[in-house]
């Protein structure tokens, strides 16, 4: 993305219209603290990148914090997006509801608007509303991402676009998908980067069919989260110079001029990850899904950690509270976690074995897959 602007940053919007690369420069802008800078009131890019600029940087990876902030510098100083003004700032942590939820609106120079949706951060309880996702919809923050659409869309005319990264996509379709009709009118391109998918009953609806001809998905060659449940299709795949779950990091997607540099497919490891998911949540029930999570997620908070970071920070001490709290589990969760972990393991075998069956000539040729590096916020 900081090749991209230094290649096309001095190119105005009526030179070149909105592509998929702008579309991730705002998915990853709206990752930024722009709430705290400037609160209710809207302002350019380039004056507000010196705002944000003097708050203390996010939590999460190092290296993703100070990426995006090189990427807010370099649109703020640029023709092409230093005079847009962002706006409609929404920041809501509530620990409470399990939700986690931001998203900022840019004006372009047309008249039409860009709906940025946050994807996850790194506190433990922004991921645990992602594992939510695969027992219960909708989750606070796909509640909280319609009435956001709604309140944008009350206060302006013309046409919108969403977007967002990881769980940024899957609330920019889903509020899409969930608004009224005559809102869903106005909605032009859904740009989603590597956004996991949603449950059956989603998919089935009709505003969910009725936008998905103006959906345009990305994905790297090794997507993980981009392939959990059920995701739109076609998708473009993405060649990352990373490995493994360092693909969703999307500043390791390469570029071929003012495009990303494409794949004809997925990799074996991501198709082989996609079937075994798949097998699982089909097998197990919402609430053998539920309690795993509760389960998962009540060790973790063991150890009184509140960002993934936290929890790197305070490992021995971390490590020490969970595998208190995993001996302290009652007989019955404690067997039913083990269950549902069981029918993971299975699940996984048995897509394996069919995988492989039915992909022998790609198995055999396939190199084989890097280990996944450690998740990190």
């Amino acid at each position: 993305m900081l090749e991209y602007l230094k290649w096309r940053g001095d190119l105005s919007w009526s030179a070149s219209p909105l592509n998929e690369l702008d579309a991730l420069v705002f998915s990853q802008l709206s990752y930024l603290h722009f709430c705290d800078a400037l609160g209710e009131q809207g302002a350019p890019l380039r004056a507000a990148w010196r705002l944000v600029e003097a708050l203390p940087p996010e939590p999460g990876n190092a290296q993703a914090v100070a990426d995006r902030h090189r990427l807010l510098r370099a649109a703020g100083e640029s023709a092409r997006f230093g005079g847009l003004t962002i706006n409609h700032c929404v920041d809501v942590f509530d620990a409470e509801r399990e939700m986690q939820f931001a998203a900022v609106t840019y004006d372009l120079p047309d008249g039409t608007r860009v709906i940025g949706y946050r994807g996850t951060d790194a506190t433990v309880i922004g991921w645990r509303e992602d594992f939510n996702m695969s027992f219960a919809c909708p989750v606070p923050s796909q509640t909280e991402a319609v009435r956001y659409l709604e309140r944008v869309a009350a206060r302006t005319v013309g046409r919108l676009r969403l977007c967002g990264h990881s769980k940024g996509g899957n609330l920019a379709l889903y509020a899409a998908a969930c608004c009224t009709p005559k809102l869903r009118a106005r909605i032009g391109e859904i740009f989603l980067f590597d956004a996991p998918g949603f449950d059956q009953a989603t998919l089935q609806a009709e505003g969910y069919r009725e936008v998905l001809p103006r959906v345009r998905s990305y994905v790297p060659q090794t997507s993980v989260i981009g392939r959990l449940m059920g995701v739109p299709e076609p998708y473009t795949v993405v060649h990352s110079t990373a490995t493994g779950l360092g693909q969703h990091n999307v500043f390791s997607w390469a570029l071929d001029g003012p495009h990303f540099e494409t794949l004809p497919a997925l990799d074996n490891a991501s198709r082989l990850l996609k079937a075994t998911m798949d097998d699982f949540l089909s097998d197990s029930t919402p609430e053998m899904r539920k309690l795993l999570v509760e389960t998962v997620f009540a060790v973790l908070g063991a150890g009184n950690a509140h960002t993934l970071g936290e929890l790197a920070e305070r490992w021995t001490d971390t490590a020490t509270a969970m595998w208190t709290a995993l001996r302290g589990l009652d007989p019955a969760t404690r067997r039913a976690t083990l269950a549902v972990l069981g029918t993971l393991a299975a699940s996984g075998m048995d897509s394996a074995k069919r995988f492989l069956s039915e992909n022998k000539e790609d198995a055999s040729a396939a190199e084989p897959s890097p280990a996944l590096p450690p998740a990190q916020g």
